[in-house]
């Protein structure tokens, strides 16, 4: 079988993580029809789509959960600096519930991750991206970054790069509800780039086929490889900073509320961290210090002394109503940069081709 436009199974040839559940099974006339709609919904947002005066930098994916899309938009912002462009994020702000340090707007936790590691860039949450990307224009902005933005199809973009995560780039094959796939994968020809991620955590075999699953049915469309390298641990309640080789061996309990927990855990485990408990909430969960005060007498009752977690969950623990439930124990968070491992060229000539719809506006 192959990759099918309708929703129906694919067997991509990536193991038994593809295989469609018998739910799935169940559920696949409805993803037909889905599959239909959300087709029926990118043409139309296709033939409606507005142009803004400024390129237009697009990084979204087909399925839902966590494919690497924050670290990548934070690469590509870094990339954009670098180039002396003044870039602006536009992002939906899907399940936003914490408010910004200045209290001025409700955003969600992978805002935060973006301002805390983008320092000053400038970032413009909502539905209408056409209105948000204005606002940023007038603000200042010469190049505009879509965070999610593959299936926002009502903004023209100059570079639409798509992400597929190596440890389930296509899920089980299904479109929703019976899988994660947002939209049939023939949408994929729209792409101007293909980036296969988390490549650090799978073998060189494993990334040879989804590539050639991918040229097989898009071979015009370059792809690369992007890797994600963990940099550190940082303390959230003193703010310490350690190397990445500090957990080596150390038992943990592990607190997560993230779209991809696999990668999280395959992550520690390259780490060589001990997972001795694991503490999972939806992804978004937005936590109370009553969960946080419980999380941590279980972890003390047995008898560990150190909680990790991503970044995405340490920004959602830093009011002072989580310090005295966290008491006595270490709360650490992974901080990560992401990174093209292979294909270097071909990403900065699609990023060039896209700047080079506009040059930079003067100061």
């Amino acid at each position: 079988m192959d990759f099918r436009d309708d929703g129906s199974p694919v067997d991509t040839g990536l193991g038994p993580d593809t295989s469609p559940t018998v739910l799935g099974r169940l559920l696949w006339p409805l993803s037909v029809s889905y599959g239909v709609v959300a087709s029926w919904r990118r043409r139309r947002g296709m033939a409606r789509a507005r142009r803004l005066p400024v390129p237009v930098v697009s990084v979204g994916n087909i399925t839902c959960g966590g494919t690497g899309k924050t670290p990548t938009v934070e690469m590509i912002v870094r990339d954009l600096l670098e180039r002396g462009r003044r870039p602006a994020v536009l992002s939906r702000g899907y399940r936003a519930g914490l408010r910004t340090e200045d209290c001025r707007e409700v955003v969600n936790d992978e805002y935060l991750v973006l301002a805390e590691n983008l320092d000053g860039v400038p970032q413009f949450p909502g539905r209408e991206r056409f209105h948000t990307g204005t606002r940023a224009i007038d603000e200042g902005a010469d190049v505009i970054v879509l965070d999610d933005g593959f299936q926002h199809v009502r903004l023209v973009r100059d570079l639409d790069l798509v992400l597929l995560d190596s440890l389930r780039p296509f899920d089980n094959g299904y479109v929703l509800p019976a899988g994660l796939l947002r939209e049939p994968t023939g949408a994929l020809r729209h792409a101007d780039l293909i980036a296969i991620t988390r490549c650090d955590l799978v073998g060189d075999a494993r990334i040879a086929r989804i590539r050639e699953r991918v040229e097989q049915r898009f071979g015009k469309i370059p792809v690369v490889l992007l890797a994600t390298q963990a940099i550190g641990w940082e303390d959230l309640r003193g703010g310490e900073h350690h190397q990445v080789e500090a957990l080596e061996g150390c038992p943990v309990a592990v607190l997560h509320s993230i779209g991809n927990v696999a990668a999280f855990h395959a992550t520690l485990d390259r780490l060589v961290v001990d997972r001795v408990q694991d503490h999972g909430f939806p992804d978004h969960h937005l936590y109370r210090p009553s969960e946080i005060a419980s999380i941590a007498a279980t972890v003390r009752g047995a008898g560990l002394d150190t909680v990790v977690m991503t970044q995405k969950d340490s920004v959602k623990l830093r009011g002072e109503e989580f310090l005295a439930p966290m008491q006595g124990l270490r709360w650490l968070a992974l901080r990560i940069r992401q990174s093209v491992r292979d294909g270097r060229p071909l990403y900065e000539a699609a990023l060039d081709r896209a700047l080079g719809v506009y040059p930079p506006s003067p100061l």
